[in-house]
């Protein structure tokens, strides 16, 4: 046993004497300054600001949610809920769905990018929006995030507009 473990610390020895002969890699070399993690950066900041958004959406309408997955290849940021909804008609209650997903694209080596929004209020699917640009052009960048506040008001706007409240009057009951 002693000689395994004579043999261990040799090799340990002799790891501990090569790492300190090697000469430590710049960011360059290590890919660290390159353009795709500028852009990925870039990529993030515009979810933290997507998030900030959907925050402040929540505040006004807490029964929703935020959601982070993958669809399609693509990253997904949702904001989501199932609104029960009681139905006269059929007698019972149902769920109507109401959602806005950010579907971003994988960011390119070059920087190209696109986000799409899928926007359902209340089970009715509207029209998409699509925005393409690069993560390395500054002027891209602020069309990115004011996509992202125009789609988030657009989706606003549909879900309040369909939530008329009328003042009831309650007579009692003699």
């Amino acid at each position: 046993m002693t000689s395994f473990r004579e043999k261990l610390k040799e090799i340990r020895a002799s790891e501990a004497d090569r790492s300190r002969s090697r000469i430590p890699l710049s960011d360059h070399q290590l890919g660290l300054d390159q353009p795709a993690e500028k852009f990925l950066s870039a990529r993030g900041d515009l979810v933290k600001d997507l998030e900030r958004l959907m925050t402040e959406f929540i505040a006004e309408s807490p029964m929703f949610e935020i959601g982070h997955g993958f669809f399609e290849g693509k990253y997904v940021l949702s904001l989501s809920c199932d609104e029960p909804l009681l139905d006269e008609q059929r007698g019972g209650m149902r769920k109507h769905f109401t959602r806005i997903n950010f579907l971003l694209d994988p960011c390119a080596m070059d920087g190209a990018f696109s986000i799409t929004t899928k926007l359902t209020i209340r089970d009715r699917d509207l029209q998409k929006g699509v925005i393409e640009g690069n993560l390395g052009n500054a002027n891209d960048l602020v069309a990115f995030l004011k996509f992202g506040e125009e789609q988030m008001l657009r989706f606003a706007t549909e879900y309040f507009a369909g939530r008329v409240h009328v003042a009831q009057t309650v007579h009692p009951t003699t």
